[in-house]
């Protein structure tokens, strides 16, 4: 195959729709819970699935190229240090837009599709960099905060919201929530429901994304009951 054709080949895959972000939920009224109690997993069945999809072959040459390059545009770069300052979130979004060396690029005939990180994830406090950054090299990649109490979200309801409505007021367009683990735990699913609902709505405009922690749920049941509530409470 030609460069040429490579890169052809390449382009359709990164300019397929399903990389392009859909508007936020808004939408979630209150829902009937009390199919949740019967859910069960059957968990023999899980890990003989887990096995298969290791044992696949794996995509090569130019189609393994493609997956790669199109795994790049789904990442959000993310700092999360307690170190962070303005200068790590510059380099950061600096990353985040020239994610992979242009003679790499030249080589698959992808220098000019502009290809970026979906996002920059920065903790709320950082935001206004990541902003400030982004709008000086001239790139409108979105920027993502974690909130909720990130990364416990054992925090008093209200500071949690509050900590989204500031995020997002500081110009962050996708919120990475995460939920409380002991109302999974002790099985309080209308109060995980109700707390994401109030989450979605603090978002307004902002996508939201809901980290579920799930090797601190305890059951893949849980894990499936927790995945199914975000997503009945307006999770994106």
């Amino acid at each position: 195959m030609s460069a040429h054709n490579r890169g052809t080949e390449l382009a359709r895959w990164l300019e397929n729709p399903t990389t392009q972000k859909t508007k936020p939920k808004t939408n979630n009224p209150q829902a009937d819970l009390s199919w949740i109690s019967k859910i069960q997993v059957n968990h023999p069945a899980v890990l003989r699935r887990a096995e298969q999809i290791q044992a696949r072959r794996t995509v090569k040459k130019e189609w393994q190229a493609a997956w790669l390059l199109k795994a790049v545009t789904f990442i959000d770069l993310t700092t999360l240090s307690g170190d962070d300052t303005s200068s790590n979130i510059q380099r950061l979004c600096y990353k985040a837009k020239y994610p992979i060396r242009e003679d790499l690029l030249k080589a698959l005939n992808m220098h000019d599709k502009g290809i970026t990180t979906a996002a920059v994830c920065v903790y709320p406090a950082r935001v206004c960099d990541a902003v400030k950054a982004l709008k000086a090299a001239g790139c409108n990649i979105p920027v993502a905060s974690v909130a909720a109490g990130f990364p416990a979200g054992q925090t008093h309801l209200k500071t949690r919201l509050e900590e989204i409505r500031l995020a997002v007021e500081d110009g962050a367009t996708e919120i990475d929530v995460v939920i409380n683990r002991s109302l999974v735990l002790t099985g309080q699913w209308e109060a995980l429901y109700d707390e994401i609902r109030q989450f979605r709505k603090a978002c307004g405009e902002a996508h939201l994304k809901t980290i579920l922690a799930t090797g601190e749920l305890g059951t893949l049941t849980n894990v499936y009951k927790a995945s199914m509530i975000a997503m009945m409470a307006g999770s994106d």
